[in-house]
């Protein structure tokens, strides 16, 4: 059945006028030293934010967030999720969550499914089991949980429904879901491999170059992240997109794209097909355009 854009859109978030009390607020940013984490620190403190928790199992991502971010408003804790005495000593006081936290990567998650499975599912239950008085709990969720066909799509989407079942056993309209795509130069994101792979053999790696995947930057999707966690009128009954970002490319036309700006002459694409668990194309709420080249290298460029 077909769904309303503007239903979904995150033009009502635009809106509202009754926004959570920013500066009085008491944040938890799981996985707050990742890519998308950063990111959503960052946009927390341009709206005033001066209580932050970041909470990460990597000590030297650790150190880098706290080097990048700067900030006297953020506390960053070293933990594991799925460590349920740590998740109820990190939740005490805690006002809104933005779950980031997650096993994300799909070849990884094929490979290991146990992990995927106690960290994106297991963890998140520790953190819902936890989060009976917070206002605001924002589980982000991938595009992988539609159409489910490998072992991260499962995990996430099955995290949706304990995300949904939340607003029945805690408080009602406190539990919400985002739906992101793929994030462009996000850590282990396929730009960030190619960078590693250019710089060291002078190629890039191409699964199947007609492959098509949804993308949002790192910077559009923790703003449309945050709106989603602060608007007062978001509702619970629905997942939410990020739809006025999100843009869509060709597998080959993004690595031409990359290699524009970051080869040389002798730069080269090798083709090795799909790995288990890809899809072709993704599913995902509503279909956009195809970026052109010239499009993906002004993204590209302008994605720093």
């Amino acid at each position: 059945m077909p769904i309303n854009k503007k239903k979904i859109d995150n033009s009502d978030i635009k809106r509202d006028t009754r926004r959570i009390d920013v500066i009085n607020t008491k944040f938890l940013i799981t996985g707050g030293s990742g890519s998308l984490g950063r990111n959503i620190i960052k946009k927390l403190l341009s709206d005033g934010a001066t209580n932050i928790i970041s909470v990460s199992r990597d000590e030297a991502l650790i150190t880098q967030a706290r080097i990048d971010i700067d900030s006297p408003f953020v506390k960053f804790k070293l933990g594991d999720i799925t460590h349920k005495e740590t998740v109820e000593n990190l939740m005490k006081g805690v006002d809104v969550i933005f779950h980031a936290a997650a096993i994300k990567h799909v070849s990884l998650a094929e490979q290991n499914p146990r992990e995927a499975y106690r960290v994106n599912v297991l963890g998140l239950i520790n953190l819902l089991d936890s989060s009976s008085s917070v206002k605001r709990f924002i589980h982000i969720s991938s595009d992988k949980a539609i159409g489910v066909m490998n072992c991260y799509g499962a995990t996430k989407l099955l995290g949706e429904y304990l995300v949904d079942e939340s607003n029945n056993l805690y408080n009602k309209n406190t539990y919400f879901v985002t739906r992101c795509p793929n994030l462009l130069d996000s850590r282990g994101s396929v730009t960030d491999i190619w960078a590693q792979q250019l710089k060291k053999f002078n190629k890039i790696m191409v699964t199947d170059p007609e492959m098509t995947r949804y993308f949002v930057t790192l910077k559009d999707a923790a703003n449309f992240v945050v709106n989603v966690g602060l608007s007062g009128n978001i509702t619970t009954d629905k997942k939410h997109y990020p739809l006025n970002y999100t843009k869509k490319y060709k597998l080959e036309d993004l690595a031409t794209a990359f290699l524009k700006i970051k080869g040389n002459k002798n730069s080269k694409i090798e083709i090795t097909g799909a790995t288990s668990g890809e899809k072709s194309h993704e599913d995902y709420i509503e279909d956009v355009p195809l970026c052109t080249i010239s499009e993906l290298i002004s993204i590209i460029k302008s994605d720093k």
